[in-house]
């Protein structure tokens, strides 16, 4: 009896070790799941994507998540199948690959974004000092209503691109301030164009300058030369410059006076014919110029028998040196305004018979524009 206990009890401890055994041998025989890997392949596209990489680097973030997808992919059909035939390696290449092209992307995003930020401030800085330069010289130009939608439209481009620098958003900073830039440049190089082509006038203003003060200089009497660039009307007196006052003109001051109605100061030798004062005009004091003289009547001929006006042009005249200036503008309709007490000044010296010259500018276009930057 004790002898047949005895054996059972070997029995059942053989039993359970086979059992511990083969428990054992089941469980070493388990392919470990891959959840280290798939975390470091998260985190690594989850870092991409908070690094804006689908933006700056959107074909290696796409490869990341895809090779990610697969991963995930090939762990639910391994864990689909019984335990002991699963078979992760698949899985570990794919979350492998994944957060090595996840890496990738995020590294290439930190450069590619410093690099449009550089770009892009560059860029901003730039055309703001284009900006401010064209405002400074070029936007009291008559300049045609497409130029002057064209600079408000890169401005505004501009002032966009400069909102999304200071957000981080560079991609669509860079497209703004691209698109900006050709707006502000083209306004620009128009602006640039014209005042140049005015200046091609430059060697006869000068001529008609020095003849003025050499009038002047020779007969002992007062003279008036007025330049538009920049507005100044000079009294002269035996060829010495006595005084200098800022001066405005017509809304399309640029150029010489052609017709009636176009709003353009005229250019040339002209004479005061008449000084008014009082109820004679509405602008404090005036001096009425001989406009048009001979060779403005000549000149407008020329234009209308040749096309360059149309048949029913008119020549226009009352022009004047008046007033009421000041405005901070060109607002006249093609006279020439000063401030009150200048006027007062240029009235008490002037006479009728009076040389008074008009023109585009005394100094050239570099000094003038190296005086204002």
């Amino acid at each position: 009896m004790r002898g047949s206990l005895i054996k059972k009890l070997i029995y059942i401890i053989l039993i359970t070790v086979f059992l511990g055994l083969l428990g054992w041998l089941f469980i070493a025989l388990i392919p470990d799941p891959p959840l280290t890997e798939l975390e470091l392949a998260s985190k690594a596209v989850a870092q991409a994507r908070d690094n804006n990489s689908v933006i700056y680097s959107a074909r290696l973030f796409r490869e990341a998540q895809s090779l990610y997808d697969s991963a995930m992919i090939s762990w639910r059909t391994e864990n689909s199948r019984f335990i002991l035939f699963r078979d992760y390696e698949r899985v570990k290449m794919f979350a492998s690959l994944s957060q090595k092209k996840a890496a990738e992307a995020t590294t290439n995003t930190i450069v590619r974004a410093n690099g449009m930020r550089l770009s892009l401030k560059t860029e901003i800085e730039s055309l703001n000092a284009e900006i401010a330069e064209f405002e400074k010289v070029f936007l009291s130009l008559p300049l045609t209503q497409e130029t002057a939608k064209k600079h408000a439209r890169g401005k505004l481009l501009l002032r966009e691109a400069e909102i999304d620098f200071n957000k981080g958003q560079y991609v669509s900073g860079n497209v703004k301030v691209t698109e900006a830039k050709e707006y502000i440049t083209a306004s620009y190089a128009y602006a640039r164009r014209t005042l140049e082509d005015y200046y091609k006038g430059y060697n006869r203003w000068q001529e008609l300058v020095k003849a003025t003060v050499d009038e002047s200089r020779s007969t002992g009497s007062y003279a008036i030369v007025v330049e538009k660039i920049p507005g100044l009307c000079h009294l002269y007196h035996a060829g010495k410059k006595k005084y200098t006052f800022e001066a405005e003109f017509g809304s399309n001051w640029i150029g010489d006076k052609t017709s009636r109605g176009d709003m353009a100061t005229p250019e040339g030798r002209y004479e005061v014919t008449k000084k008014l004062s009082g109820a004679s005009t509405k602008y404090h004091k005036a001096l009425l110029l001989n406009y048009p003289n001979k060779e403005d009547i000549e000149e407008f001929n020329y234009r209308v028998q040749n096309g360059h006006l149309p048949a029913d042009s008119r020549i226009g005249g009352l022009i004047e040196i008046h007033g009421d200036g000041g405005k901070g503008g060109n607002w006249t309709e093609g006279c020439v305004a000063l401030r009150n007490n200048d006027m007062d000044v240029v009235f008490r010296h002037s006479k009728t018979g009076m040389a008074v010259t008009i023109v585009g500018s005394t100094i050239t276009l570099e000094k003038y524009l190296s005086t204002i930057n």
